[in-house]
């Protein structure tokens, strides 16, 4: 029996509940879903969107590469088996808000997207009645693009239009520009949605070879993604810094509200389980003692070739040690857990980089080569598997690379001529 029993009954006798504050919840974790579906589609190049807004003049609001944009109007029904008809509440409320739009901003709204659990009724082939053909929203969506304007929709689409026009409280012309516009989108089932996202998420070619239980990390974490760009989840400097809007909201509230492709795509290929872990074995980097490194590095840099970028590495490795001496202040134990893993990470890519390197026979090549593969693995490492480097920037690996160089743990191609030494 659950805590104080099964609320709401009426003397004890079963009772539907009137409080359902677990459904409305679930009813906006739909929207966050659709948002999924939306980018997933994207990825799949199943449609051109570069990104979506959430919770931004509409449910969602599509970006198009062209500039322009598709309002989504999303919609659910609990009843099993039922479709929309023109005179549904829900539907009304949707074809208002695109009439709202379309006022507004129409040569930028190319498409109005009406996005649901439940289809919109279709006639069968032997649908006779009237009233029945016409409370189609397919069918009077069809006659207004036939039509030359909104007194030319015929009989029996004309008194559905008329109706929802009345209904909506906008103006006909307004109502006809919509429905021309109008498409329609189903998603998942409102049942068990959550299940069925997983499988969509499995249809991107990059989650194709992902295991169920990896689907389903995956998904949580895609609807938070969605579901934090559709409130006011700012950090706060980010928030306390942006220049108010005229509607009173920072900047920076509104700019949390797009998703692009990219960040979808970024958000794919993060594996949710954590990234690689390095055993705790490190101890190269002896921090608050880099200053003593700078001319090691430089001549490491000149010997490779390389000595033109030796400032910008040389500000990234003392950025980097500060950025690590200041978690250390912060909490030692994660820190040196924190900086044992960069160290790892970066001293195989600096090696992996040099190995690769070796094989160009011009030695006045190979510094360029590993500078570059570095830049290259940093920005990679930095976009697609963050857990393994600690969330930090590319900088920061950058400037750990630069670290350890001066530690002597790598060159740059070319051992500069020291007289002896370790050779690296």
């Amino acid at each position: 029996m659950p805590g104080l029993g099964v609320p709401g009954q009426a003397q004890g006798r079963a009772t539907l509940q009137s409080d359902r504050g677990d459904e409305t919840q679930a009813l906006f974790m739909y929207q966050w879903a659709a948002g999924v579906v939306l980018l997933a589609g994207a990825l799949a190049s199943l449609n051109e969107y570069v990104a979506i807004w959430c919770e931004h003049h509409d449910d969602l609001l599509a970006e198009l590469p062209t500039g322009g944009f598709h309002a989504i109007q999303v919609k659910t029904v609990s009843a099993q088996g039922a479709s929309w008809t023109c005179s549904d509440s829900g539907f009304v409320d949707a074809v208002r808000k695109f009439a709202e739009h379309e006022a507004k901003y129409s040569s930028q709204l190319q498409q109005y997207i009406f996005f649901s659990n439940a289809k919109p009724y279709i006639p069968g082939a032997t649908a006779k009645a009237a009233t029945k053909l016409a409370s189609s929203p397919f069918r009077v969506r069809d006659e207004c693009r036939i039509a030359a304007d909104e007194g030319c929709i015929p009989a029996p689409y004309k008194a559905s239009f008329d109706a929802l026009v009345k209904a909506s409280g906008t103006a006909p012309a307004t109502v006809f520009k919509v429905l021309r516009k109008l498409e329609f989108q189903v998603g998942p089932p409102l049942e068990g949605f959550r299940e069925h996202l997983s499988s969509v998420i499995g249809g991107v070619p990059v989650c194709k070879q992902f295991t169920l239980e990896w689907l389903e990390k995956l998904r949580d974490e895609l609807l938070l993604l969605v579901g934090k760009a559709s409130s006011l989840d700012v950090p706060s400097l980010d928030f306390y810094a942006s220049i108010l809007q005229q509607d009173g909201r920072p900047e920076a509230a509104v700019r949390g509200k797009r998703i692009s492709v990219e960040d979808f795509e970024i958000a794919l290929k993060q594996h949710p389980s954590g990234g690689f872990r390095y055993a705790e074995v490190g101890g190269h980097l002896r921090l608050g003692k880099a200053s003593g490194q700078m001319e090691v590095l430089r001549q490491k840099m000149n010997a490779g070739f390389v000595g033109a970028y030796f400032d910008s590495v040389w500000l990234q490795a003392m950025a980097a040690e500060r950025r690590l001496m200041e978690r250390a202040h912060e909490d030692p134990d994660a820190a040196l857990r924190i900086t044992n893993q960069l160290e790892g990470v970066m001293l195989v890519e600096c090696q992996n980089a040099e190995a690769e390197a070796a094989l160009e026979v011009d030695e006045r090549r190979r510094g360029l080569l590993i500078y570059q593969r570095i830049l290259q693995r940093t920005d990679e490492l930095t976009r697609h598997d963050r857990a393994s480097v600690e969330n930090e920037r590319a900088e920061t690996l950058r400037g750990v690379a630069g670290l350890l160089s001066g530690s002597c743990k790598f060159a740059w191609g070319v051992p500069p001529d020291t007289g002896g030494g370790d050779g690296a």
